[in-house]
């Protein structure tokens, strides 16, 4: 059996606590842009902003529905649009034990890739304000390859620029159609970080960043026991 001398990690909701840097951010704009004075409430501004950027999609339609529900003047549409590309990554969140665990996982000397979806000067711009970029051996933005997750093809690059196969690696991801399903289907062991439980495309289920040596050095075992 191949022993595992990679891990492949997901970025947003795995790596990074998107949830709680959106809100960092909502808050953020709410104050830089005054935005109590169109009438609105901050919790709701927060809570309605945090959920449409959830959601994949071109951030400028994302603020033509935050502009309409909110009745915000369009004037500040540029502003506020340009502050999100240039400033959110300040706000960027990684969960806890996120250094320590890369740092453990390094020591070990497994290969560390990362996949993610999105801009490229966006998703790297968070990559760097979280202190992670020099663990990483290989990093693929989708925008920057011309692939998207789930396609397997993305997939496939990662592991031909780790070198490594699919047989000796583990991805680690919280979106089961778009991470957990495309790397089993190849071949990967995988850990999906949620707090649901087991199913045909997750070995592990973990939403703790601090166990994810243990799993991996469990996966070792069982391949070398």
């Amino acid at each position: 059996m191949n022993k595992i001398t990679a891990v492949i990690f997901d970025l947003d909701q795995t790596l990074l606590d998107k949830h709680q840097s959106l809100i960092g951010f909502a808050n953020h704009q709410f104050d830089t842009f005054a935005l109590a004075a169109f009438g609105i409430a901050r919790e709701e501004f927060v809570e309605r902003f945090t959920e449409m950027n959830h959601v994949v999609r071109p951030k400028e339609d994302v603020y033509m529905d935050l502009f309409e529900l909110f009745a915000i003047d369009r004037a500040l549409f540029p502003a506020m649009l340009e502050d999100l590309n240039g400033n959110f990554s300040e706000y960027a969140i990684g969960y806890p034990g996120l250094l320590d665990m890369l740092s453990e996982l390094k020591k070990a000397a497994v290969k560390l890739g990362m996949i993610t979806n999105g801009r490229a000067f966006y998703q790297r711009n968070k990559i760097r304000a979280l202190g992670i970029e020099g663990y990483f051996d290989d990093i693929i933005i989708s925008e920057a390859v011309g692939l998207r997750k789930p396609d397997p093809a993305i997939f496939q690059l990662s592991l031909s620029n780790l070198n490594v196969s699919a047989a000796e690696t583990v991805f680690i991801g919280d979106n089961l159609k778009k991470d957990m399903i495309p790397a089993k289907e190849l071949g990967m062991r995988t850990i999906w970080k949620q707090t649901a439980g087991l199913n045909e495309y997750t070995d592990m289920v973990s939403d703790n960043l601090a166990e994810i040596p243990m799993l991996i050095q469990r996966f070792i075992q069982t391949k070398t026991g």
